[in-house]
């Protein structure tokens, strides 16, 4: 009998879990054709940190949740192939509907016809009454929209609490008392401040508020005061208070030798507050270090569709991703600044000083040069070192075609 009734439970747990795997696979089955039978879009994304990925993952996941006609997915490709990428797929016709590429990128992309006109989503999108209007410059073109700014940011002095009260060093303000503090800070193996002046975007990106704060008008970069710049920058890394190496850094790199405890002071953005955060540094930031004025400089990601790929999808996903509470947690996942002014947290202590200085921020593509300059910027440090090359010839070869 016992027998009996333990062959009947067995008999009833078999049935019960073949009826719930079932159920289970044609759930799937069914979510799987669902998705399949919405149309398919593709956004490139260079962003490549857990917290970046993760945000990209939540927002892509969250639309095809929203949407019931378009499903998206996003494919990382790496900033220093981007542009490179871009040409190929564009030769392959191989393009992916959206891009979200660094904002001074965009201007030189529309002016390539690479990007569709959305200039009829303007009064949709309020542009010209919700957001930071210095970033309207990276998404018109002669009066007419090509994207959506999604995030934006700039960089600002980061230092290590523990090694500045243990060496008895207060954040500087300005180039004198900085430089005395990356001396101080520079002890047992460790630099006093790093920067990334790695080749490209990211290099010229962090070299370049150092020219303005000489003095340097952006739309005249070369003079004197770029020179002077160059010449402060060279003499950190020639007296040992930042690492040579500097010209093969990203800013995640800096990064990363920050939390390693590799150096007490960084120049980088708010994007990488995610990764101190759950390292557990007790951190603090101010503005860089000013010699005439303290001029930050806008950073952050627009997107754009591709002209001839999903244009009504593509436009879905736009709307999106200028809704409030879709920015915001997207802006807050990455550890990066909403590009809509009321969206701002100004309470965040941690953010404060980035939110403060986009009132007042240049855009890159004020200088009418920047395409070159950009490669030029960064490739200056490189010359110093390598090539015994002055402050005053590197300045003088930024003015130079080609």
């Amino acid at each position: 009998m016992k027998q009996n009734q333990l062959y009947g439970r067995t008999i009833w747990i078999f049935l019960v879990a073949a009826v719930w795997i079932l159920t289970a696979c044609g759930k799937n089955s069914q979510e799987e054709a669902k998705g399949a039978q919405k149309e398919q879009l593709v956004v490139w994304c260079y962003y490549e940190t857990d917290a970046q990925r993760q945000a990209m993952d939540e927002l892509t996941n969250g639309f095809n949740e929203a949407s019931a006609d378009y499903r998206i997915t996003w494919e990382y490709v790496p900033m220093t192939e981007f542009s490179k990428r871009l040409s190929i797929g564009y030769t392959e016709n191989a393009l992916p509907d959206l891009v979200m590429m660094d904002n001074p990128d965009m201007p030189y992309y529309i002016t390539t016809g690479l990007l569709a006109d959305i200039s009829d989503m303007e009064e949709e999108l309020e542009l010209k009454e919700l957001y930071y209007p210095v970033l309207l410059d990276t998404v018109y073109d002669k009066g007419k929209l090509y994207g959506l700014p999604m995030n934006c940011n700039n960089t600002a002095l980061i230092y290590r609490r523990d090694l500045l009260e243990e060496a008895g060093v207060e954040p500087p303000d300005d180039w004198e008392t900085f430089a005395e503090a990356v001396e101080r800070l520079s002890i047992d193996g460790r630099y006093g401040f790093l920067m990334s002046a790695i080749a490209g975007e990211q290099g010229a990106f962090q070299i370049l508020p150092w020219i303005l704060s000489a003095g340097e008008d952006i739309q005249k970069i070369g003079g004197a005061e770029t020179a002077r710049a160059y010449e402060y920058l060279y003499g950190l890394i020639a007296s040992g208070g930042m690492d040579a190496d500097c010209i093969n850094y990203s800013q995640n790199d800096v990064a990363r030798k920050f939390v390693a405890g590799e150096t007490a002071m960084m120049e980088n953005g708010p994007w990488i507050l995610p990764m101190l955060e759950e390292a557990g540094i007790d951190y603090g930031i101010v503005p860089l270090p000013a010699d005439k004025r303290q001029q930050a400089v806008v950073g952050g990601e627009n997107i754009g569709i591709l002209r001839g790929k999903n244009i009504e999808g593509a436009r879905a996903f736009l709307r999106y991703c200028a809704e409030d509470e879709v920015m915001d947690a997207f802006c807050r996942k990455t550890g990066v600044l909403p590009t809509k002014r009321r969206l701002g947290n100004y309470e965040d202590a941690r953010a404060a000083v980035f939110y403060r200085q986009m009132e007042t921020a240049v855009v890159r593509t004020e200088n009418a040069h920047w395409n070159t300059l950009r490669d030029k910027l960064p490739l200056g440090i490189y010359q110093m070192q390598a090539e015994g090359k002055t402050a005053e010839e590197v300045a003088a070869g930024l003015l130079k075609d080609g």
